[in-house]
């Protein structure tokens, strides 16, 4: 469904449309970031973040930052010069929304959304596509049947960044 892009865009990764696998200015604020020793995440794409979970795989042996800083430049350059040359943003977007973990054992958003809301993608409400997209950064900490408050305030966080990036207005919000 349209507003659950919308809702994954706003909240993954804004410049999603704009860029060619990585946002520069994120990748470089979040590498500084973590030079300087503070914890600065969210440089990953969304073409990135499908890199690593069908390419690079987060090796459980990744033990200091060099390695972490390797498998991240491999997710780099898999990003720029296969994902987004042989697939298009379309594509990409239905491998990310299809292969990532949304609680438990559940993949995909049309599990996902049969499983929380007993419906289709297709059928979802704005704010239950909210709750879906919110779901990515930590699945099971916003599992809504085990932390209802939780799940309900990164939804609430997901809603204010789709206002943020113009995908919705204030009153639909409140909605």
């Amino acid at each position: 469904s349209e507003v659950l892009v919308d809702a994954i865009i706003a909240t993954e990764d804004s410049r999603f449309f704009q860029h060619n696998g990585v946002d520069i200015p994120r990748f470089a604020k979040a590498t500084i970031g973590q030079l300087l020793g503070r914890q600065a995440g969210g440089a990953s794409t969304l073409t990135m973040q499908t890199v690593k979970n069908n390419l690079t795989k987060k090796d459980t042996r990744e033990t200091n930052k060099i390695q972490k800083i390797v498998r991240k430049f491999q997710d780099v350059y898999l990003s720029v010069f296969f994902m987004e040359k042989k697939y298009s943003k379309s594509e990409i977007l239905e491998m990310y929304v299809n292969d990532s973990c949304l609680g438990g054992m559940i993949y995909g958003v049309g599990e996902a959304s049969k499983y929380y809301f007993g419906k289709s993608v297709s059928e979802l409400t704005l704010p239950e596509a909210a709750l879906l997209a919110g779901m990515y950064q930590a699945p099971n900490k916003y599992n809504p049947y085990k932390y209802p408050e939780t799940a309900e305030a990164r939804r609430d966080t997901v809603l204010s960044l789709m206002v943020r990036h113009g995908y919705i207005t204030e009153d639909e919000k409140k909605m």
